[in-house]
């Protein structure tokens, strides 16, 4: 097996705040335009997320970021039941839309045939589980809190019930070191193969 192979980057498609595509982004480095926002009120509030001690668990220490605008999607020109799409994650949605402006961008828009065989668009989307199911139920305590309170349970009684359901969760820490000792062996496996 050759140690080297050819590969040829011909086309580029990405996202950016405040820049779509290559040529977005490299117009807003030249402008040099500022693409970072406050928290826009569709992604997360800082009311609820924020708080100025950078180790308070589960909370942000800073109430800007970069973030890109929303994108149109059509699921049905990617041949995708709409009925999929709650079940799809938005960055593998992404992903096939930077696959189409990369392809446009090398110059297979429009219909343009081209040898199939010979053309790769690769995409890496992970999600841990073991890692993000706990953690996306950390980031609901502030929904929890919240329908607890409107539900009249008194404040002391709301924190209690939120701090018992955060004991139940490993420390994410706690659950990347052990992912970790789990990477190790398959890392050894590949190398022993190659």
């Amino acid at each position: 097996m050759p140690e080297h192979f050819p590969v040829a980057i011909i086309g580029m498609g990405c996202f950016f705040p405040k820049a779509i595509g290559p040529y977005g982004y490299w117009h807003l480095l030249y402008h040099g335009i500022d693409a970072i926002t406050d928290v826009p009120e569709s992604h997360w509030s800082p009311s609820e997320y924020f708080d100025e001690n950078p180790k308070k668990p589960d909370h942000v220490y800073c109430k800007r970021g970069g973030f890109i605008s929303k994108i149109a999607f059509d699921p049905s020109e990617f041949g995708i039941p709409p009925s999929t799409l709650e079940a799809t994650d938005t960055s593998q949605l992404l992903g096939l839309q930077a696959a189409k402006m990369a392809l446009e961008d090398a110059g297979y828009g429009d219909g343009k045939n081209f040898n199939r065989n010979l053309t790769s668009v690769i995409l890496g989307v992970t999600g841990t589980q073991e890692l993000v199911i706990p953690l996306s139920s950390r980031l609901g305590y502030p929904k929890w809190r919240k329908a607890l309170r409107e539900s009249e349970i008194p404040p002391d009684k709301t924190e209690e019930i939120i701090q018992r359901i955060s004991d139940s969760y490993q420390h994410w820490l706690f659950l990347f070191q052990c992912l970790l000792t789990e990477i190790f062996p398959l890392h050894q496996v590949l190398t022993d193969l190659s």
